[in-house]
């Protein structure tokens, strides 16, 4: 009797420390939710405040426009205060009626933002951010953005309700504010990408090979959304976790279809 006395007092001790150790694990994943939701909300009130006094400073409607360039100035003031806290910070991104609306940075790696939030302080959630091979000055390159897909549905966990075609229907626009002018995207291609798959590419020889990758990658789509992409077009790809195969990712691909009005962003 005594060695299952000490069998079991050494089971209760383990099951003790292993309840412990996942209490410990769910206030930890629960802090870093409400902490990165606090950092968002800041980095929006900062951000809508200077898109705010952009707007006073050069009205819309009202025929009192300044010229292009005091516009465009005007309108790459509202990262100032961003930039501050993060020269890393290279635009945002919003998607209407989700909660999509996130500043985006981009490093010398895919791998830090996965962990850093955008103050860069260490956050399971990590950080929206730019694949770190995507330059302006390159046009023939896609513009990709990643983001973890939390249980929870914060950063791009909403991006999993694009598997349904009606959701697509009622958001199909992707506003991305990059640092020098603000553009619209619409999508036209939603899939599920395995490591088995051939990788999409980022740089492309010349408007034929293009063309042939924009043509793969709408067949790929889980559903018809109607929209065509030519090689004419700039491309803004977001990508995400999803959970039908191991290391499977949710892609989805949108073309750019229109500068927004610096007035109008």
């Amino acid at each position: 009797m005594g060695k299952v006395k000490v069998i079991r007092r050494v089971l209760l001790v383990i099951l003790i420390a292993v309840f412990a150790y996942s209490g410990y694990r769910i206030g930890v994943y629960l802090y870093d939710g409400y902490a990165s939701g606090k950092l968002n909300d800041r980095m929006k009130q900062q951000y809508e405040a200077a898109q705010k006094m952009q707007e006073e400073t050069n009205p819309s409607g009202q025929g009192q426009f300044m010229e292009e360039a005091q516009s465009k100035a005007s309108y790459q003031r509202r990262f100032d205060s961003l930039l501050a806290i993060n020269p890393d910070i290279v635009g945002w991104i919003r998607i209407d009626d989700t909660d999509i609306d996130y500043p985006v940075v981009q490093s010398g790696d895919n791998q830090y933002y996965l962990n850093h939030n955008v103050e860069k302080q260490r956050s399971q959630r990590g950080a929206i951010f730019m694949d770190y091979r995507y330059t302006e000055e390159n046009e023939n390159a896609q513009l990709v953005i990643y983001g973890h897909h939390m249980k929870d549905g914060s950063m791009f966990g909403e991006l999993s309700k694009y598997k349904d075609a009606a959701y697509y229907q009622e958001h199909d626009k992707i506003a991305f504010e990059g640092l020098k002018e603000p553009a619209t995207y619409q999508i036209f291609s939603v899939y599920i990408y395995s490591p088995e798959s051939r990788s999409f590419e980022y740089e492309f020889a010349d408007a034929q090979q293009y063309q042939a990758y924009l043509d793969a990658i709408k067949r790929q789509s889980l559903y018809d959304t109607g929209v065509e992409a030519t090689s004419d077009d700039q491309l803004l790809t977001l990508v995400t976790c999803t959970y039908e195969v191991t290391d499977a990712r949710l892609i989805i691909h949108a073309k750019r279809v229109r500068l927004t009005d610096v007035r109008d962003a």
